[in-house]
């Protein structure tokens, strides 16, 4: 029953973020290495100084893990011993990288689910839970391996924690309890706050803050002992995630670049030749040249020079506890409370211009800022208000922002207008200035256009559950200027002119999880939040939990203040009862009702509220509601009531 509600009550919703493509297939003699782990990038922007490169890579095995087979020697090198001192072999897996070996049932019970619970809407909204699902079963687990062993080393975790009776990682054997935990820890990286701290933040460097990155996290780790994460991209291993262990600093030279720095690594996909022994080797290790910030990862074929990319490293242990099975923490001490991930579901950046501004009052162009992103459809910026300007005609935008709290979703709906058949979307040109708060729009064209906005809000955020959120549509007018922000009790719909605005909540999940009733019982108690109107003045779109129902309180005095009853017989809401656009928006109603399925019945998707054309009070708006407005309206027109 809860899925059937779930499924349909669920938002509209883009696929995952996971690009998934075939690796270049290499021979049996070359290097073979592994695929994306995480919601990695997986395109740059147009080339210049600043930028990263000419492309991300995120390729994805069908079915298995190509591991990187290394020729070992009896002789340990200096890097091999260094390995072996930071503890290689007793913090790291005895185990290669692979992909998830659980059951589809027992990963969505042991997993998913749990998983899922401790998610937000906005996270929920954006099917990050489906991300956790192809990233262990299509990607690997190597982000999970990594983070293990950090918090091993770095006595977060001990082995114990992961199996009874080990007494170092690499006394661990894999077991469907131990994947089951890998499989978790693999899937943190989903979180909207783990994913703006180790890609959003990182997505806005440069080249050289990229390789300072890597360099300032090592030698930090390498004063205090400790292990860090880090990711990398490379065209032949897709994204992937690794475990610094040390710094050191030398001469080396590959390909005729010399590099002055070597962050020795455990890697995950490094076996012994014609085994899945995990071994060390330093062709995985990453060398950096301090002053030139040229890099190379040998074994990955990965340098500053072919579009490699050094993507994050970071010594912060909170992000890999956040939300964790184990020692589970509920903050990070990274701060990422201004990053937001943009996407787009239709359109791009090129038809539009988009500024936003940060708490300090500085100012940020999202698309000169934002050096890495997926393709041309998902960006990372910072900004806590922004400001878009569509000067031309071009095709629909739809879009979202993912930020801290919030998710909104923005959209120009395309083709036939819904409540004017006749009128199409062209594109139309327009303004807009929003927050996770606010959404104003103007319409800066000759044509009329139907605007949807989706606004989720999680825990904490909003005080009128089990409204958890709403997508609004809304007619603007050219030259028209309608304002939707948040309030303590619901939505205030401000502005100029006459405006039809539809209105579809959605309820909280926890709340949905709690519903013991069937479907009819769940839309006899949630139907009555559904509610769509004209508003010809400012108005509150209270979400009445006590009531459990919708209500509208107006501004007609224009002074601020959400204090004024509707009035019987004033359907558009201007504060007049009883005049012809009354009688209009009464007969749309009704015509509108009579042609609508069941489940929309069931919810009051009509055009006027009950309280203000529900005449003779009985609940629903019918005729005999359309006579007595008519009624009115001619005994005024004739001058025989006022």
């Amino acid at each position: 029953m809860k899925k059937q509600i779930a499924t349909l009550l669920a938002l509209s919703t883009a696929a995952t973020c996971i690009l998934t493509y075939q690796p270049t297939a290499v021979g049996a003699e070359e290097y073979s290495v592994l695929d994306n782990t995480d919601k990695l990038v997986q395109e740059a922007l147009e080339d210049n100084t600043d930028e990263l490169g000419d492309a991300l890579y995120d390729s994805v095995t069908e079915g298995e893990i190509p591991l990187y087979e290394a020729d070992t020697s009896s002789a340990q090198s200096e890097l091999e011993k260094a390995a072996i001192e930071k503890g290689m072999y007793k913090d790291t897996f005895s185990f290669a990288n692979h992909l998830c070996t659980l059951s589809k049932d027992d990963f969505t019970e042991r997993v998913l689910n749990p998983l899922k619970t401790n998610m937000t809407d906005s996270e929920i909204s954006s099917n990050y839970d489906l991300d956790a699902y192809n990233t262990a079963y299509s990607g690997g687990l190597c982000y999970g391996m990594s983070a293990i062993s950090v918090l091993i080393h770095n006595g977060e975790l001990t082995p114990g924690d992961l199996q009874e009776g080990a007494e170092t990682l690499y006394d661990v054997t894999l077991t469907d309890d131990v994947e089951t935990l890998i499989t978790y820890y693999n899937s943190l990286q989903v979180y909207k706050t783990v994913e703006h701290a180790i890609i959003g933040i990182t997505s806005m460097m440069t080249k050289e803050e990229h390789a300072n990155m890597f360099l300032d996290c090592a030698a930090r780790c390498k004063e205090k002992g400790t292990y860090f994460m880090a990711g990398i991209s490379s065209k032949k291993g897709g994204t992937h995630a690794v475990v610094g262990m040390d710094e050191l600093s030398g001469n080396w030279t590959f390909d005729g670049i010399s590099y002055d720095t070597c962050i020795v690594t455990y890697d995950s996909n490094c076996v012994k030749k014609g085994t899945e022994t995990p071994t060390f080797n330093e062709n995985a290790c990453i060398y950096i040249n301090s002053e030139t910030k040229q890099f190379c990862i040998p074994a990955y074929d990965a340098t500053s020079e072919n579009g490699g990319i050094l993507l994050y490293a970071s010594y912060d242990d909170s992000l890999l506890t956040y939300k964790a099975p184990i020692h589970g923490t509920t903050e990070t001490n990274t701060d990422v409370s201004e990053v937001v991930k943009w996407k787009f579901y239709n359109g791009g950046k090129n038809q539009i211009q988009v500024t936003s501004a940060t708490k300090d009052g500085k100012k940020h162009n999202l698309w000169k800022e934002s050096h890495l992103n997926y393709g041309d459809f998902i960006f990372f910026g910072k900004g806590s208000s922004f400001h878009l300007e569509k000067n031309q005609r071009a095709e629909r935008f739809a879009f979202s922002i993912n930020g801290e709290g919030y998710r909104l979703r923005i959209e120009q709906l395309a083709g036939q207008n819904p409540n004017d058949p006749k009128l199409y979307d062209v594109g139309t040109k327009c303004k807009m200035d929003f927050s996770g708060d606010s959404v104003t729009y103007t319409n800066t064209d000759t044509q009329k256009i139907t605007v949807s906005y989706m606004m989720i809000y999680d825990e904490g955020n909003y005080n009128f559950a089990p409204v958890a959120n709403n997508t609004i549509h809304i007619d603007v007018s050219p030259n028209q200027t309608v304002t939707v922000s948040k309030q303590d009790t619901g939505l205030a719909i401000t502005g100029s002119g006459e405006v039809y605005v539809q209105t579809h909540p959605n309820v909280a999940q926890e709340d949905i999880d709690a519903f013991d009733g069937d479907y009819e019982e769940f839309l006899d108690w949630f139907g009555s939040y559904f509610i769509n109107f004209v508003r010809s003045k400012d108005v509150l779109l209270q979400f009445n939990t006590e009531k459990e129902c919708s209500e509208l309180v107006y501004d007609f005095d224009g002074d601020g203040v959400f204090d004024d009853t509707p009035m019987l017989g004033d359907a558009d809401g201007n504060g007049k009862p009883y005049e012809v656009s009354d009688i209009y928006w009464t007969m749309m109603h009704i015509a509108n009702k009579a042609i609508a399925p069941h489940g929309a019945r069931r919810y009051y998707r009509g055009y006027v509220p009950n309280i203000e054309a529900d005449t003779d009070n009985n609940g629903k708006i019918d005729t005999n509601d359309l006579f007595d407005i008519v009624y009115e309206c001619a005994l005024r027109g004739a001058g025989l009531k006022k």
